[in-house]
């Protein structure tokens, strides 16, 4: 289920202290449709964009680049943003980088956003030189004229967090098993998969992992309003983590 992610669709968030029973449902966002409710292409220009964390590590024996980029929408609608991304070297020369595009942000809130650059693994692209750091902006004109993609945040709950000895296939010293609840919470059935991303972090509140990649949980026909079990294992992490964020999309 790891790095295979592409661009997400739909987007759902949870959190859960490490090892406790359950987290509360919570709605992240609604799901209207509505001409009214669709994102903005205004709101997607003015989000801020900056880097939360980056770690440089190994997927398979090959340099990998993880960053998490945190994006702050401002505005008064929900906002549909693409994100570049860039790995340079010491000298800033491009080793790496892509484009994805993120769930619709809600109106005054901030996300953050698991990405990687290289890697060993069979869908990864490998980095072309060593990297020194990571560049995260916001892609200008990413939609063209349409402005904007539809992709409402859903729902998930009874998030559980706890630490596992599954192999990462990274050279990260923690590994994190997670267990969450996750319901369709459009009007529309999910029928072509999943893609999914969790953010580790420390007692501090700081970035310390995350994972991002398809799930192999989410049944190939979830109806609007039916729910199903995710389970994820092997969830690399720098340092102790007690707590994560999940989001889930479909696509």
């Amino acid at each position: 289920m790891r790095r295979t992610i592409s661009l997400p669709i739909a987007a759902l968030m949870a959190a859960a202290a490490l090892s406790s029973c359950s987290s509360s449902d919570k709605q992240a966002a609604d799901a209207d449709t509505s001409q009214q409710n669709r994102p903005s292409s205004a709101a997607a220009e003015t989000s801020a964009v900056h880097l939360a964390w980056s770690h440089t590590g190994t997927f398979f024996d090959e340099p990998q680049v993880w960053y998490v980029a945190r994006v702050s929408n401002p505005g008064k609608s929900k906002a549909s943003v693409a994100l570049d991304a860039r790995a340079l070297d010491k000298t800033g020369t491009i080793v790496g980088s892509n484009q994805a595009v993120l769930p619709n942000i809600p109106a005054g809130a901030t996300f953050d956003y698991f990405g990687y650059l290289g890697g060993g693994g069979a869908l990864n692209t490998k980095l072309t030189g060593t990297p020194s750091k990571v560049q995260v902006a916001a892609a200008k004109d990413a939609f063209g004229q349409a402005g904007a993609v539809e992709q409402p945040m859903l729902k998930t709950g009874e998030l559980t967090l706890q630490q596992g000895r599954e192999d990462t296939y990274t050279n990260a010293p923690y590994s994190y098993n997670l267990k969450v609840k996750v319901t369709n919470s459009t009007s529309d059935t999910v029928a072509d998969g999943v893609t999914q991303q969790v953010v580790l972090y420390d007692a501090k509140g700081n970035v310390v992992g995350g994972d991002t990649g398809t799930s192999d949980n989410v049944p190939d026909n979830l109806p609007a309003g039916m729910s199903y079990r995710e389970q994820w294992t092997g969830i690399p992490a720098t340092a102790k983590a007690v707590r994560a964020v999940y989001t889930v999309w479909a696509g």
